[in-house]
């Protein structure tokens, strides 16, 4: 499971409009030489440089789990359906997802509650790590008031304040340890671990509300408080400044190189649905990933089988 040699198929990624996904897109530009091609919301919108791919398929996803096979996905999100399903969706190596090295699948619930329940970027830094890639960041840098460099990175889908703060912790304990073998034991990865292991409940609850508000604050106004936006397109087609200032500012606190923003983006709009699978619409979803006839573009198992709405997914 080599992330360099998957990449060197096809550098062009599509990444999402939150932290985990920006973040991600940096580090993968810097130390795998990709080319940030495209966006997405991770759920209803794709944009895409028209000069740089010519469709939706060409790139691979980042944080977003497409299930056509020809597309490479790197996410964390829990795909398969049962344990049967992971392992059909484990033969295709363009997928690299945690969930499927440790086949974790939506059913049975006592397995969906053991989830990777960490960040995109965390796995990716592994995965780099493991390549022997050596990612050299001043966790203690500075970004905002008491705010620095690791808190941004562990905001990333909340991996600090569940790793710290939540009843979740054992199994988020468990992943780290996973990680950090995953990495052969890299430098940053446990320079991560080690973070955490200082940061009590309280500073970490503070950390959230902190990173929020910086976040949803000018000139970023991000539209929710893991750093996500749903719309990034001006009327002209092109990226909204709020954007640039983002990703400028995260490239700037990685100390990485940022990318151009002077193309126009072509938007692919799709229609997001949540349901809850009956027996057959399961059984088409693991035999020909669609639902009542409709080719699906992307889904995940966002909650439990307990709860209403637990399967999420894009028709395009």
């Amino acid at each position: 499971m080599s992330l360099l040699n998957l990449l060197k198929n096809n550098n062009k990624i599509i990444i999402n409009t939150d932290l985990d996904g920006v973040l991600s897109g940096l580090l993968l530009k810097q130390y795998a030489n990709c080319e940030i091609v495209g966006f997405s919301n991770s759920a209803n919108k794709v944009w895409i440089n028209p000069k740089k791919i010519n469709s939706i398929y060409d790139a691979v996803y980042i944080d977003l789990y497409v299930p056509e096979s020809s597309v490479t996905c790197i996410d964390q999100h829990i795909i398969g359906a049962d344990d049967l399903h992971n392992g059909l969706i484990s033969k295709n190596k363009n997928k690299l997802n945690p969930n499927l090295q440790l086949s974790r699948s939506h059913t049975p619930p006592s397995v969906y509650k053991n989830k990777y329940p960490l960040g995109t970027v965390h796995f990716i830094i592994s995965l780099l790590e493991k390549d022997g890639v050596n990612i050299d960041l001043d966790l203690a840098k500075g970004v905002s008031g008491q705010i620095n460099l690791a808190d941004l990175i562990l905001r990333a889908d909340d991996a600090m304040h569940t790793t710290v703060a939540t009843t979740f912790k054992e199994n988020a304990d468990t992943w780290w340890t996973w990680l950090y073998h995953l990495s052969g034991k890299g430098k940053l990865t446990n320079d991560l671990i080690a973070y955490l292991k200082t940061t009590s409940p309280q500073k970490a609850a503070d950390l959230k509300s902190q990173t929020t508000t910086f976040l949803k604050g000018a000139p970023y106004y991000c539209e929710s408080g893991d750093g996500g936006y749903k719309s990034i397109i001006t009327k002209e087609g092109n990226l909204k400044k709020t954007l640039k200032f983002y990703v400028d500012m995260l490239a700037k606190a990685l100390d990485v190189k940022t990318f151009y923003f002077g193309q126009e983006y072509k938007t692919f709009e799709g229609k997001l649905h949540r349901i809850s699978l009956t027996e057959n619409e399961k059984l088409e979803l693991i035999q020909h990933n669609s639902i009542n006839g409709q080719k699906i573009f992307s889904y995940a198992f966002i909650w439990g089988i307990n709860k209403e709405g637990y399967f999420s997914y894009t028709v395009m």
